[in-house]
Parts: C-alpha cells; sequence; structure tokens
C-alpha cells in the first residue's frame, strides 16, 4: 500500500501517524495552529475554511514531479467560491493525501488566513486560532507536538501520475519560482 508520507524503519518506511495532535504556535509576529490529522486532512481543511467569508485563492506548490512538471509555485488565476474550492479539493482528495511531491495553500482573500497542507502531513492554519483550537478539540484531537521524524521520507507515487497531469490542466495557472523560506512552513 502506498502513502504519502512515512518514517524510516529498519530497512524500509512506514506510513507515519502523528496521532490527532494540534499545537498552538506564537510568536511576536504571526501565530499558528499546527494539526496533525491521521486522515482526512481534506475535509478538515475544507471546515476550517468554509467558517471563512472567501472569496478564496489557491496555491499549489509542486515540489517534485515524477512527470518532468517545472517545480514551482502554482497560483489560481483568479479567487474563487468556496463551492470551486470545495469542487477542486475533493476532486483531487485521494492525490493530496496519498502523495507527497507538492504542498497545498488555501486563503481567504479578504482576511489573508491561510491554510498549509504540507508534504509532511501537517496543515498549518493562520488566523482565526482560537475558532481552530475549538474545532479540534471538539473533534477529539489532543494539544501535543507532532514531531517530523527523521529520518523520513516523501512518497512519490505512480498511481497518482496522471492526477498530476490533471491538477497542472485543471486551471490556468500562475507560475512562480519556488520559495523555499515560504514553501517549508
Amino acid at each position: 500500500m502506498s502513502y504519502k508520507f512515512g518514517s524510516l524503519q529498519d530497512a524500509g518506511g512506514v506510513d507515519h501517524k502523528y496521532g490527532n495532535l494540534f499545537r498552538h504556535d506564537t510568536h511576536p509576529t504571526w501565530s499558528r495552529v499546527t494539526i496533525a490529522a491521521d486522515a482526512r486532512q481534506i475535509p478538515l481543511m475544507l471546515e476550517i475554511a468554509k467558517r471563512w467569508k472567501g472569496p478564496y485563492g489557491i496555491l499549489y506548490v509542486l515540489k517534485g514531479s515524477r512527470l518532468g512538471h517545472e517545480h514551482a509555485r502554482y497560483q489560481s488565476p483568479e479567487p474563487c467560491s468556496y463551492d470551486a474550492l470545495e469542487l477542486f479539493a475533493y476532486t483531487f482528495q485521494e492525490y493530496f493525501e496519498g502523495d507527497g511531491r507538492h504542498h497545498l495553500w488555501f486563503m481567504d482573500v479578504l482576511t489573508g488566513a491561510q491554510l498549509v497542507y504540507d508534504n509532511h502531513n501537517l496543515i498549518y492554519s493562520y488566523g482565526n486560532d482560537d475558532v481552530v483550537i475549538d474545532l479540534m478539540s471538539s473533534k477529539g484531537f489532543t494539544e501535543g507536538d507532532p514531531k517530523i521524524p527523521c529520518p523520513h521520507q516523501h512518497c512519490y507515487n505512480p498511481e497518482f501520475d496522471k492526477i498530476e497531469d490533471e491538477i497542472m490542466e485543471s486551471f490556468a495557472w500562475k507560475k512562480f519560482p519556488l520559495q523555499e523560506e515560504h514553501d517549508d512552513p
């Protein structure tokens, strides 16, 4: 069985699960909630984003490709409705949750709130911290410190190659170079 992100044990890798944790990080200029969901990350992100006013922006960050697509930031060409965001996310849910070649960002254009789902299977929520913390607690998540295992692996699974192509064709993306300081939350 394939998976997105694994810890390396002995001679091979295993699917890494954090245990449904969240952590609230505060700094002088920003704060965020780090969410370590063991499954169904896309529905969780959509549940958070649905609380925003919208319209929404989408940023797809391709960190690795098995097909030769340029490693870059791909921004949706214009803001979209929640319904369009939901359709995009659910259309490609299996790929987003099952392959490690990318990050996915949702943004609330009006407030600047952001959700970043990274290739370590973590979600970073910027904005509305109290609401997100209450939601995580109501879903049975516990406060803790999700640790990225070392060593670990990001799996680029061949069964998702066709979907990588479909994502590239899903919008007339605006393409920008990778920004390592921003593309690794």
